[in-house]
């Protein structure tokens, strides 16, 4: 039996999960227009479309070394806003922590 390496820079399916895990809620909502995946020699790239804006405005990657990164691109270039050796880690400035809510001693208004 030949066994073929799987590339060091694929997102794996439990990459992917915590990927969609963010994503799905954020489409749905029509906060994001779409996602697109380019793969390539050296990274694998998840391109994160906002509604109205025609380039991608984050782009979620994995090199070579299995790191991950998280890019916000802007007309000023892209700037790094997540890293992580993990997916889940990586994309953990997306998660969304739990609402507080407001103790019953606390009058409403102030």
């Amino acid at each position: 039996m030949t066994v073929i390496p799987f590339p060091s820079c694929r997102f794996t399916p439990a990459d992917l999960a915590a990927f969609y895990e963010v994503a799905l809620p954020k489409c749905s909502r029509g906060s994001w227009a779409g996602i697109a995946r380019q793969t390539g020699r050296y990274n694998d790239r998840l391109l994160v479309s906002l509604p109205g804006v025609s380039e991608p405005v984050f782009v979620f990657e994995r090199d070579r070394a299995g790191y991950y990164r998280l890019w916000f691109k802007d007309s000023g270039g892209g700037r790094c806003i997540g890293t992580g050796t993990t997916a889940a880690a990586c994309l953990s400035i997306w998660k969304t922590a739990p609402a507080r809510r407001r103790p019953a001693s606390v009058p409403v208004g102030n």
